[in-house]
């Protein structure tokens, strides 16, 4: 599959739809917001065997520099938000060893 038309273009673009809709409507709570993309995310992963710290690498560093270009705040905190998250599940994703089949 090509880097443009990979499963976490996707991705990029739920959590980009649910920043702006985080952004819009103040009586959305971040963490359950949050636990939902982190719970599509996770489909994602069980779904397959591939390059999972990669999938969600390609999916945090542009949501990172989206963050750092939008200048509403609650956009702002949502797309750090999941770009953290997805840094912590990568990191657990490498301290996890793998069973060799």
């Amino acid at each position: 599959m090509s880097t443009e038309f990979g499963p976490y273009v996707q991705m990029r673009k739920l959590a980009q739809q649910m920043a702006i809709q985080y952004q819009k409507d103040t009586n959305l709570a971040l963490g359950p917001l949050l636990a939902h993309f982190m719970d599509e995310v996770e489909v994602n992963v069980a779904s397959d065997r591939y390059d999972h710290s990669g999938f969600m690498e390609r999916i945090r560093e542009p949501l990172n520099l989206d963050a750092e270009m939008t200048l509403d705040q609650r956009r702002k905190e949502f797309l750090h938000a999941v770009a953290d998250a997805l840094q912590d599940r990568i990191r657990r994703e490498l301290d996890t060893p793998t069973l060799l089949a």
